[in-house]
């Protein structure tokens, strides 16, 4: 749907529930890292975990209606600390609740999924969830001295 401005620190980008609609993520992301000069260790940390949750909600949350909104709030504290909430129309679903599986074994059969939660709990600084009237808000916090400015190495 797009990007739209809510206030100097605060911005939000609207998609429908649908894979395609991911694609308009990374744009964002770059765009938001050129305005409020995050690091890019940082913008990786936060397109990784937006991806993930994303993906998520949309094949699991949202897979039977394509016409839920997904909103994507961006906000900056202006002290080297960004947060991303994001509202989604799925059936309530705690992610932190869940069990995080086993690390891959480079010895084993490769499988697919399950390692959503680790890469939220790698690269976000901090996570929260809460249900909402129409579904569920994940918070995710990052921070230029936090876990994801070590997360690429840079």
């Amino acid at each position: 749907m797009g990007a739209n401005v809510t206030g100097p620190e605060k911005e939000q980008l609207t998609l429908q529930a649908q894979l395609s609609e991911i694609a308009q993520v990374d744009p964002w992301i770059e765009g938001l890292a050129s305005r409020y000069d995050i690091p890019e260790a940082v913008q990786f940390a936060i397109n990784l975990c937006l991806e993930e949750v994303l993906s998520n909600i949309v094949l699991h949350g949202s897979s039977a209606q394509p016409d839920h909104r997904i909103v994507v709030t961006f906000s900056s504290t202006g002290e080297g600390k960004f947060l991303v909430v994001v509202d989604d129309e799925a059936p309530r679903f705690n992610p932190l609740e869940q069990q995080e599986l086993p690390a891959l074994n480079p010895n084993e059969d490769m499988r697919i999924g399950g390692q959503g939660l680790r890469l939220l709990r790698r690269f976000a600084d901090t996570l929260e969830y809460e249900p909402t009237a129409v579904g569920n808000r994940l918070k995710m916090g990052f921070s230029i001295s936090g876990s994801c400015g070590e997360a690429t190495g840079s």
